[in-house]
């Protein structure tokens, strides 16, 4: 059972770099890794030789075509049984391939982990089931994001990412495999270091955003509209809205439109789980 490793990367060498060492201290060596560089403006020749000593393979796009279509070029180039995904600015703990290699080699098609929260480990991001399941899926992404999925690529052949999605591309994919029935293991335990809050990662683009563009966030929301049911519908909806809401600007703007789109329901419920996570001092999920 050999691993395909692939890697999508835009201007940001420094944590690419970080990424890739963690890949060279893996207890099992992937068979092969793949870095898909979506056309970097910033320079990459200092980690060449990092590239080099893995004997990493690196493609860079003539254009930027975003991170769903560099993952299906991944998909395309890899050679392995398997294609663990990593982005360049998470970590994986040492034991992440040995430990998913165990679950493929005992029938799984499809594995999701836990994580830590990177430079602040005690904070630890976990699902407890044992399978994907609908009960989760309909909350959103309560497993991981790209860097704690890996998947058969038969499987993934099957099943490329959306490149129509802004974003949510791995809780849609996560549902089309739950749906297709695949065996989807959950490793209810932290396997990697995820990095929060990057100057330029999605909360920051989604607080520069006005209320009258916030369509194109709720794409995986319409496309699995039938999978959720009217309620977590509507939920989904308003969180994709109210998301990142204290670090916005014209918050009442932001409100109403999730009153028009999702309906009182779901927005009273929204600040109402908000407020008890204050409370409670409970973070929400990814």
């Amino acid at each position: 059972m050999k691993i395909s490793v692939v890697i999508t990367t835009y201007n940001r060498p420094h944590f690419l770099k970080e990424a890739l060492v963690g890949v060279s201290q893996q207890t099992l060596a992937p068979c092969e890794v793949i870095i898909i560089d979506d056309c970097s403006t910033e320079p990459y020749d200092e980690i060449f030789p990092i590239i080099e000593s893995i004997q990493a393979k690196y493609l860079k796009q003539k254009s930027g075509i975003g991170a769903n279509a560099a993952r299906n070029i991944g998909i395309s180039e890899a050679t392995g049984d398997v294609i663990a995904f990593l982005d360049d600015d998470d970590v994986w703990l040492p034991f992440y391939l040995e430990t998913i290699h165990r679950e493929f080699s005992n029938g799984a098609d499809a594995v999701v982990s836990g994580f830590k929260q990177l430079g602040k480990e005690e904070v630890v991001v976990t699902n407890k089931d044992l399978r994907v399941s609908k009960t989760s899926l309909l909350r959103g992404n309560t497993y991981c994001g790209m860097s704690g999925f890996s998947a058969k690529r038969q499987v993934l052949l099957n099943n490329f990412f959306d490149e129509s999605l802004n974003n949510g591309q791995d809780w849609d994919l996560y549902v089309r495999l739950f749906q297709q029935g695949v065996k989807f293991i959950n490793i209810p335990r932290a396997l990697f270091l995820y990095r929060f809050q990057n100057e330029d990662g999605i909360g920051a683009k989604v607080r520069k955003m006005k209320p009258s563009e916030i369509n194109k966030r709720l794409g995986s929301a319409y496309k699995h509209k039938s999978f959720l049911g009217d309620y977590w519908f509507k939920k989904r909806v308003c969180e994709q809205i109210l998301f990142s809401l204290k670090h916005k600007n014209e918050k009442s703007r932001w409100i109403i439109q999730a009153l028009k789109m999702a309906g009182f329901k779901a927005t009273f419920v929204f600040f109402y789980n908000a407020l008890k996570r204050k409370i409670l001092n409970k973070p929400m999920s990814i």
